[in-house]
């Protein structure tokens, strides 16, 4: 054992030695305790396994009986052997595998050999520190568009927001100096972007205020070697010459809950800079957390009685959409689709096709049977020559009646006899539209025919206007039925008269709806009421 190893030297160390099982290992050189003649036996040599630790103030070791004196040191008088009780000796190495013992230094070879952790021996990945974000990537992380709110102090607000957030939630490369200046031009742009939405001057200098002061708030607790710098140029400082924001903000708040109602959306974004993490005053206080708490709750129930929600669910699909996933080999490929498609078509063409021949054979035999067999003979009759009708004896009434033949037999017109006078009555569906007193185009070649049947017959001519018993809608244009169907006859007799050869036979007259010759109380009865009437007196025949 060298002079350092010693237990007993002067330096004070114990020399710890793997012993397995806390057995002691057998030496076939050392006769059994008791036995005559047992004498001290060496102790086994040093070992590079062996772990020596210093000690102050060590146990009495039992010195070996080959341990040698330290340099410079009397020799020391060996210890009695101790008497240990009578034991077995330990088989030696040949033997423990005779008789199916393990070997004691089985762990040993096995652990030197990996088998109890094949992967010990396996290079280890170093473990890496969580590496810091560079500063540029997480103030260009935002994608710098606008940014679309019911709010404009929130939408305004909405870049620098992000940015504390993520100063928050992200471990960054502190450096106080461009952060300052990106900040300094956020809060600038915000203030631009707030007066250009049309939000009030003092609300826009009281929502200044609390987003430089949870600025300041996050960004001197951040960890860093420079946050001195920016609490000496904080937001606060440079933009209202003041050095603390938690007092002030928690003043101006207050003021704002007690009339919240026309301030909403200054308490919604000063809600947002608490739950961003401003503390202020009462960041490290005893009872600060409770007390931030407290706000926080009190603004969230004003926000929500200001502006009830329609439901309670934070996101609107948190449920997922329940939709079943078809089954791969229950699909049924396309040409089987097709092959069944086909065969049905074909199945119903022969089907058609069947019903179509004997129909068919049907109406052919229907057919041939309509030809007689015996030969058809062609028997013509004697001619008859046409004979006219005796005009020089007919009336006046037949006169007219042969001249509107064919009008009477369209339904446009009827011609009768009524009294002493033969009355021409012209259907008010081929004269004027409902409500209106213009002619229609189609009565124009109708006038000229009852002109010239009458135009060959003395007297004078009166043409009447009739109507239907339906009051004009006071809005319209005639104010009665009587105005009505005196238009009506007028626009008649502007039609006839030009045609006739002296128009001074004709006169015009309404009736209204005094005159019905069908009862009012039906569609048909009123249509056939309202009718213009051209009149002439019957001739002495």
């Amino acid at each position: 054992m060298s002079g350092k190893d010693d237990p007993f030297g002067s330096g004070g160390k114990t020399v710890i030695r793997p012993n397995p099982a806390g057995r002691p290992r057998p030496d076939p050189l050392r006769p059994a305790p008791g036995q005559a003649g047992a004498a001290p036996v060496p102790g086994p040599p040093p070992s590079s396994s062996a772990t020596v630790i210093a000690t102050p103030s060590p146990r009495a070791p039992q010195q070996p009986a080959h341990a040698t004196p330290a340099p410079g040191m009397p020799p020391r008088s060996p210890y009695p052997a101790p008497s240990y009780p009578p034991y077995s000796p330990m088989p030696s190495t040949g033997d423990q595998a005779r008789y199916g013992m393990p070997d004691p230094d089985d762990w040993m070879r096995a652990a030197r050999a990996n088998v109890f952790f094949p992967d010990a021996g396996q290079p280890q990945e170093p473990v890496t520190p969580h590496e810091k974000i560079p500063l540029d990537v997480a103030l260009n992380a935002r994608d710098g568009g606008e940014y679309a709110a019911a709010n404009p102090l929130t939408a305004a607000a909405a870049p620098l927001l992000i940015l504390l957030g993520r100063l928050r939630l992200m471990i960054i490369d502190m450096q106080a100096v461009p952060l300052m200046s990106h900040v300094a031009q956020e809060i600038r742009d915000f203030e631009k972007k707030a007066g250009e939405a049309g939000v009030a001057p003092e609300d826009i200098m009281v929502a200044k205020y609390a987003l430089c002061g949870t600025a300041d708030d996050i960004v001197q607790n951040l960890p860093g070697t420079d946050r001195h710098v920016w609490m000496q140029y904080s937001m606060l400082a440079q933009f209202f010459q003041v050095r603390t924001s938690g007092v002030g903000f928690f003043e101006e708040l207050k003021k704002i809950l007690a009339n919240p109602a026309p301030r909403y959306d200054l308490l919604e974004l000063m809600h947002a800079c608490l739950s961003l993490g401003f503390e202020g005053q009462y960041r490290g206080a005893a009872g600060g957390d409770v007390e931030l708490q407290r706000w926080r709750r009190d603004v969230y129930q004003t926000l929500r009685h200001l502006r009830t929600r329609n439901d309670d669910d934070i996101s609107p699909r948190w449920q997922g959409m329940a939709k079943l996933m078809k089954s791969v080999g229950a699909a049924i490929p396309l040409w089987a689709i097709a092959g069944v498609v086909g065969a049905a078509l074909v199945g119903v063409y022969l089907l058609l096709r069947f019903l179509i021949s004997a129909d068919g054979e049907a109406l052919a035999a229907r057919l041939i049977a309509l030809n007689p067999s015996e030969p058809v003979t062609i028997e013509r009759g004697a001619f008859a020559p046409f004979e006219g009708p005796d005009l020089g004896n007919t009336t006046q009434l037949q006169r007219i009646r042969a001249a509107l033949a064919g009008d009477i037999e369209a339904g446009g017109l009827d011609v009768v006899a009524v009294g002493e006078n033969i009355v021409v009555q012209v259907n008010n569906l081929l004269l004027f539209a409902s409500g209106r007193a213009d002619v229609r185009k189609e009565f124009a070649p109708v006038a000229q025919r009852i002109a010239a049947a009458l135009d060959r017959e003395p007297g004078p001519i009166h043409v009447i206007g009739h109507t239907d018993n339906v009051k004009p809608k006071p809005s319209g244009a005639f104010k009665s039925n009587f105005d009505l169907s005196v238009a009506r006859a007028k626009a008649v007799e502007k039609v006839i008269a030009p045609t006739l050869s002296d128009p001074r036979r004709v006169s015009v007259a309404g009736r209204g709806e005094d005159e019905p010759i069908d009862n009012n109380r039906t569609a048909e009865g009123r249509a056939k009421n309202r009718r213009v009437e051209v009149m002439i007196p019957r001739a002495e025949e």
